[in-house]
């Protein structure tokens, strides 16, 4: 659903991996032999990284630390290659410096990517849908992951690997890092990681986690491949468990829906690449990633992209009502609400069956939040189903959701055939079904919900 996902899961490798394969090591470090380039190193201390944003200090990876070339490191690029099935193209780039200049540099980097209140609307949004505390900061959550644990990433922009300075010798999950990222840099060299399908203005952030997820588990299955033909056993040691477990402890705390979210394209996507990669070749996951899948939907069910008649999201388009809600009105988020975030919502307040059972059948989802003055807001999510049975399925189970999001203290505000309307914590939330349509509309006030609800002539009013 949120686009501030994507930047954050094409760079780094979350712990998951453990679970998978075992875990890993950078092995250039045994012998490495820097090439004639300038090591720029810093210490951050007595300041923060937020500190140097605020003071815009500009560090650029490519003239800083060291290029790193390694008989290990060639050996390693050959085998990558070779269980992937995609060629060097051009020789791959390795990095080193330190973690805190790659922290540094990976934040700044973040907040370019993301445009000014992007990340503030998402959080408005979360909030509304109840996926993220008011008490807590999106922001803060994302970075707080994003900068736990670095063991390196790829960078599309630079086409350099950057690996963290002084990492231990031994550690087995360093080298499953460094094969997982190379597959990222022979992605980018043979389909281009930035350009379309793979990277597309137009995509919501349901489309994005679906090319993140292609992306990530055909990475995380290469990475899989090489540990079962090139990792001993025996440098499985509980040590490499212990430490990817401490590495992880931000993400745990994170909330449901964060975590969920960051870990869906390894576990997910790690899936749909052992469903692609079924028949022991990697033609098929090459076919995918030029003719990419474009919904969550289809990462979790891989029968409904793979299949003969592929079932590719329904676009619903939205107009901008917030002109008619007054001046000082405007539209501040829009996206999508996709089979994976119907899912995650369900399961944090109604349990896993409810989740399944109402995210079954999803076809497609516009979502739009629009802030008025003050703390006011409007919320409208239309969603489209596969059958009439499924839009019904969601209309009962949102019922439910209310209820045991707000414990019970919700209070029935009107119904109809078709609608219901509920009062709660100070909101109003209103949902209708027509056919295989549903319509959700969340608002500050009756007034703003009805003024909202004006817009869709077609759905049932309130009287």
């Amino acid at each position: 659903m949120y686009n501030w996902k994507l930047f954050l899961l094409l760079l780094l490798v979350v712990v998951l991996v453990l679970g998978i394969v075992g875990a890993a090591s950078y092995i250039y470090l045994e012998r490495r032999s820097p090439v004639a380039e300038a090591e720029t190193d810093f210490s951050f201390k007595p300041f923060t990284p937020e500190q140097f944003l605020r003071h815009e200090v500009e560090v650029d990876l490519k003239t800083s630390g060291k290029i790193v070339e390694t008989a290990e490191l060639k050996t390693l690029e050959k085998n990558v290659s070779e269980i992937r099935g995609l060629p060097v193209k051009e020789p791959i780039r390795f990095r080193e410096c330190s973690e805190e200049l790659i922290r540094f540099t990976m934040m700044k980097e973040m907040e370019e990517e993301s445009p000014e209140g992007d990340i503030e609307a998402d959080e408005k949004l979360l909030v509304a849908l109840g996926l993220f505390p008011k008490s807590k900061s999106l922001e803060k959550t994302v970075t707080d992951v994003y900068t736990e644990q670095i063991a390196g990433f790829y960078d599309p922009e630079t086409k350099d690997i950057t690996l963290v300075k002084g990492k231990d010798t031994g550690d087995v999950m360093d080298e499953l890092t460094l094969a997982h990222e190379t597959c990222h840099a022979l992605q980018d060299q043979n389909f281009g990681l930035e350009q379309p399908p793979l990277d597309v203005d137009t995509y919501n952030g349901d489309n994005d986690l679906a090319v993140t997820s292609l992306i990530e588990g055909d990475a995380t299955m290469t990475m899989v491949l090489y540990a079962r033909q090139y990792i001993d056993p025996s440098r499985l040691t509980p040590e490499a468990f212990s430490a990817a477990e401490e590495s992880s402890k931000e993400l745990d705390a994170a909330p449901p829906y964060i975590r969920k979210a960051l870990l869906f394209p390894y576990e997910e996507g790690f899936t749909f690449a052992e469903k692609v990669y079924g028949d022991g070749e990697f033609g098929q996951m090459d076919a995918s990633l030029r003719d990419p899948p474009l919904s969550s939907e289809q990462i979790i069910h891989p029968d409904t992209y793979l299949g003969p008649d592929r079932q590719n999201p329904v676009t619903l388009p939205l107009v901008d009502i917030s002109g008619s809600l007054g001046a000082d009105w405007k539209k501040i988020n829009e996206d999508c609400l996709g089979e994976f975030d119907y899912e995650a919502w369900f399961e944090q307040y109604s349990g896993a069956l409810a989740a399944e059972d109402a995210s079954q059948g999803w076809a497609g989802n516009t979502i739009q939040y629009f802030q008025g003055p003050g703390k006011r807001y409007s919320l409208v999510s239309l969603t489209q189903w596969d059958t009439s049975k499924d839009a019904l399925d969601f209309f009962d189970l949102y019922e439910e959701l209310l209820a045991d999001r707000f414990k019970g203290k919700q209070k029935k505000a009107g119904s109809g055939q078709d609608w219901y309307l509920y009062e709660a914590d100070g909101q109003l939330f209103y949902c209708s079904m027509s056919g295989e349509s549903t319509l959700a509309l969340q608002a500050t006030s009756k007034d703003d919900l009805v003024n909202t609800l004006k817009n869709y002539p077609t759905w049932p009013q309130l009287p």
